[in-house]
């Protein structure tokens, strides 16, 4: 498995996460949605949709390669 999310996972979490950013609560559209890694990819984190949020690009870029909780 690669470091992308299939288009079927990418789906899967957007409709886990009701259409809306797990971090800021913005609708999510084709345009802002952004498949992010809790555990960073970076840092041995699985291209898994257990491992997957979705996040809109702009909270995306802030939390860049940073564990969940930092």
């Amino acid at each position: 498995m690669g470091r992308c999310f299939t288009a079927s996972q990418r789906l899967l979490l957007l409709r886990k996460a009701g259409y809306r950013c797990q971090h800021c609560g913005v609708i999510l559209t084709p345009d802002n949605f952004a498949a992010d890694h809790r555990i960073p990819y970076s840092k041995g984190g699985a291209t898994q949709v257990w491992n997957g949020q979705a996040l809109c690009r702009e909270c995306n870029l802030l939390k860049s390669d940073a564990f969940e909780e930092e």
